[in-house]
């Protein structure tokens, strides 16, 4: 009998802790506890996102805006590749075995590097492909590494925090990268005349790469020598690979559209669909809390089979549709605020984002199954049915996008993400359904597409 790691460096089953039981009925009081504190950092976060995105909206000249929006979706589409799903393999190995949290946080960074500089070269590839002259060679690269390299590197040391129990400093660790480059922004924006794009771009992977190395020596911290290995960190990768590609897919269909408007319409259309769509993004940020603190639990939960992760997505739901659909209705109320907030060039903003509201319903509805798939290891039925999605997003906004502008990407979003919703809870539905009833899930090795 194998006693000693195997040949990933992993410890083998029999040396792993004893398996607890989930928690997925009860501990609601600690679940909504933590999700405010969660929300606490988030909050800070996401209001230096909108802060910067507006900022840089009524900074920059509207096409130069355009050209902005459109490389950070590219990046946005292409960044789950960059860590090759370094913080969901660190919830998961984590809830297997919490005693090797170190060497689950240096794999994760290991790969995320790796990972993250070939993303960067990829996304200036593509992008010099798309836009041509319009956009510099300088400009991509920065503005890629930003987001590839220095924020994948601190959102796997937030992962590795958040399951450690550390959740406000989890939160709050991501938001002082934001804040930085907020107050990095309001420096440019001092000075005379427009922002250009590559002002922003250098400004951006100064800022992030200058937090990015404290945060991980702060993240190492009470580690062991011994476990800053990163052995097993590739064969660990080919199972990150399968959370990136989900992730990758999810992406596409909810940024593509914002590189389709760029290219097949016009900068305007995709600025004013853009400034609509963060919006949303920001309004959806108290459920996103919730789904953070949410996220480990279903592995935990998945160790005895999605019988439990579906029990549990069932328990949260209500909670997560007791904010979305109010709040969807306040977007709707308060859309007309929109040019006063981003300037009288964002007025058809109003309807394209009364008609994104009803995206905080559908996105609490398919993250919910998406995230419960994945805590009972069924990581490929969701990555599958995400592709399949992402395809046909991107069928959809080649035909919408050239005859109707952002009209055709709302309707294409809309779409999308209801029959995403549809075919997770369906996948979920049908895994319990034809399982046995006491199937556990980490005695299974991780589905491939």
């Amino acid at each position: 009998m194998k006693h000693g790691p195997d040949e990933t460096g992993d410890p083998t089953p029999d040396q792993r802790e004893p398996r607890r039981p989930p928690d997925a009925g009860r501990g609601d009081g600690g679940f909504l506890r933590k999700s405010g504190t969660f929300f606490t950092g988030t909050l800070l976060r996401t209001l230096a996102q909108g802060a910067l995105f507006v900022l840089l909206a009524r900074e920059m000249t509207l096409d130069t805006y355009g050209l902005f929006v459109g490389v950070t979706a590219l990046v946005a589409v292409v960044s789950p590749f960059a860590s090759a799903g370094a913080p969901s393999l660190i919830m998961q190995n984590h809830a297997d075995s919490p005693s090797e949290w170190a060497r689950h946080l240096v794999r994760g960074l290991f790969i995320s590097t790796v990972f993250g500089c070939a993303a960067t070269v990829l996304v200036t590839v593509a992008g010099l492909a798309i836009w041509g002259v319009d956009v510099g060679l300088v400009d991509l690269l920065c503005l890629a590494f930003a987001d590839l390299v220095a924020w994948r590197l601190i959102e796997a040391v937030a992962a590795s925090i958040q399951v450690r129990g550390r959740i406000l400093l989890a939160a709050l660790v991501p938001a002082l990268l934001h804040l930085c480059r907020l107050a990095a922004a309001v420096m440019l924006a001092m000075s005379p005349g427009t922002v250009a794009l590559h002002d922003w771009a250098v400004a951006s992977m100064v800022v992030s790469t200058v937090v990015c190395v404290p945060v991980i020596v702060g993240g190492l911290r009470g580690a062991q020598p011994g476990a800053l290995k990163v052995a097993g960190s590739l064969a660990q990768a080919r199972t990150g690979m399968m959370f990136a590609v989900g992730l990758s897919a999810q992406s596409i269909y909810n940024d593509s559209d914002k590189v389709m408007l760029s290219r097949l319409s016009t900068p305007e259309n995709a600025a004013i669909y853009a400034a609509a769509y963060r919006v949303v993004d920001l309004a959806y940020t108290p459920a996103r809390s919730m789904s953070a603190i949410a996220y480990p639990r279903f592995f935990q939960a998945g160790r005895s089979g999605p019988r439990e992760t579906l029990r549990l997505a069932r328990r949260l739901l209500p909670r997560f549709l007791a904010f979305s659909v109010p709040t969807s209705l306040l977007l709707v109320a308060f859309a007309w605020l929109m040019p006063l907030v981003f300037g009288a060039d964002f007025a058809a903003a109003v309807p394209a984002l009364q008609w994104l509201s009803a995206l905080l319903v559908l996105k609490a509805l398919h993250y919910l199954a998406a995230d419960a798939l994945s805590g009972a290891r069924m990581q490929g039925r969701r990555t599958v049915c995400q592709i399949g999605i992402g395809v046909a997003n991107a069928l959809l906004n080649l035909w919408l996008i050239p005859a109707y502008g952002w009209q055709g990407a709302i309707v294409s979003s809309l779409v999308c993400d209801a029959l995403l919703a549809i075919l997770l809870w369906g996948c979920l539905a049908v895994s319990v359904h034809r399982g046995p009833a006491d199937s556990s899930a980490s005695a299974r090795p991780m589905e491939r597409v």
